[in-house]
């Protein structure tokens, strides 16, 4: 299963969402260590600007659905729900993406 969809930042916690990205990057190690129980084999995180808001846009590729992370005792994913409520607007509608096209070089594929 390949997820990307991107979620609305408050207008007033941008800087609020640029400090929690730097939490999930400086403790990298902890937090690929809790993409196993969540099924998840690649998880980026990006940012757009559109329409005078700013998006952090999430891909997965997951192997099953993923548990919910609201219910995760990780203090790691503790920490990121906080943000998440902090930051996030879910007022503002999500821009949800569909994979329409996978292309993948075939000298990467292993067999």
């Amino acid at each position: 299963m390949i997820e990307l969809e991107g979620f609305a930042v408050y207008l007033d916690k941008i800087e609020r969402a640029q400090e929690w990205m730097a939490f999930l990057k400086e403790r990298q190690d902890a937090v690929n260590a809790t993409l196993a129980p969540e099924h998840i084999t690649v998880e980026r995180i990006f940012s757009l600007s559109f329409n005078d808001r700013i998006y952090l846009c999430w891909y997965s590729e997951q192997t099953a659905p993923s548990p919910d992370v609201a219910e995760s005792a990780n203090p790691i994913d503790q920490v990121h729900v906080a943000f998440w409520r902090e930051c996030i607007d879910e007022t503002v509608p999500s821009m949800k993406f569909r994979l329409e096209n996978e292309f993948v070089n075939p000298d990467m594929i292993s067999e």
